[in-house]
């Protein structure tokens, strides 16, 4: 998008979704899973607590990103639908915006379902129904002046050590029809793809939409192929989160740790194929892994820190 509408629709957009900040997921054991991501991704619990809906285990991920763990009542009625239909896996995300009241005032101008502003300490929040998101729940955070830069995984994490990776990265959405879901994105948060390609080897079509603080990314995809098992997943769970990346520094010495733990994965020193895009992956099967597709990438480009968002995106 070129020209003075561009700026104009961006000019707005700067307020909305600055950064993609936590993904929480579902879990049946709590205990379990809290070990499983350290003893596979070294991510340490910085946070526990529990609500009338469940208990919570807050890991860092890194770079002021988190992992919420959740094990929710069996008589949670926000969840059930979920739990009947995907069991364990993604379930929310969260994003922080700088300017939550203009944020919501636009969506709900727009006719996107919208809940009322939810105030806690620190920090005030809202939630986007998941049907105007492709699926998807979405949480908006503001975090208040002056108080802990996320108060959601408490005050443990500001001295907490970096794990095994560097930061949570990018999540992907699978939708339907790409384009009408850029369309969408695009008018809730005046947010636009910097790059789209075919990867052919997973059967999918992606485009990659940078957020405000251009550290992290969406990414909407669509299966390319009937029999892709992407299709075979959109056609068993419907639209939705589907897969979360994370950056790490170093794919063969955590390809040589994950064989180690015994890990469901498959090698980073079989998918050459996908280095073109400037990085290097591991994927953990979500069978093995709580219901969480999870793709590992190292970046070997030394000109730009997110290969996959194109050429330019970190210079705008």
């Amino acid at each position: 998008m070129k020209g003075s509408a561009a700026s104009l629709w961006l000019s707005w957009g700067e307020l909305m979704l600055h950064r993609l900040r936590q993904v929480n997921f579902v879990v049946r054991d709590l205990s379990y899973a809290t070990g499983l991501y350290e003893s596979y991704l070294g991510m340490r619990s910085v946070r526990s607590y529990e609500t009338g809906e469940g208990n919570h285990s807050v890991l860092y991920a890194g770079d002021g990103t988190f992992i919420d763990l959740w094990h929710p009542d069996l008589g949670d009625a926000e969840s059930s639908t979920f739990r009947e239909n995907r069991g364990q896996g993604p379930y929310e995300l969260v994003f922080e915006t700088m300017e939550l009241d203009s944020l919501a005032a636009h969506l709900s101008g727009t006719g996107i379902r919208v809940s009322a502003v939810a105030r806690h300490q620190g920090w005030r929040s809202i939630l986007i129904d998941q049907a105007s998101a492709n699926g998807a729940r979405l949480r908006i955070v503001e975090v208040e002046p002056g108080s802990n830069p996320w108060p959601m995984a408490g005050a443990g994490w500001l001295a907490s050590p970096e794990p095994g990776i560097m930061r949570l990265r990018q999540i992907a959405v699978l939708v339907r029809d790409l384009d009408a879901a850029l369309a969408r994105w695009g008018e809730m948060f005046g947010l636009e793809a910097t790059k789209r390609f075919q990867v052919s080897f997973t059967d999918l079509e992606i485009a990659v939409i940078p957020l405000l603080g251009r550290d992290t990314f969406i990414e909407l995809a669509q299966p390319t192929g009937p029999d892709a098992p992407s299709q075979r997943f959109l056609d068993r769970y419907g639209e939705g989160l589907y897969l979360t990346i994370y950056e790490i520094s170093d794919s063969l010495g955590m390809d040589a740790h994950l064989v180690e733990q015994g890990a469901r994965f498959t090698s980073s020193r079989q998918t050459e194929n996908y280095t073109n895009l400037g990085f290097n992956s591991i994927w953990l099967h979500p069978a093995g892994f709580l219901g969480a597709f999870t793709q590992l990438s190292q970046v070997f480009s030394p000109d730009n820190p997110w290969p996959p968002a194109g050429e330019d995106w970190y210079l705008e």
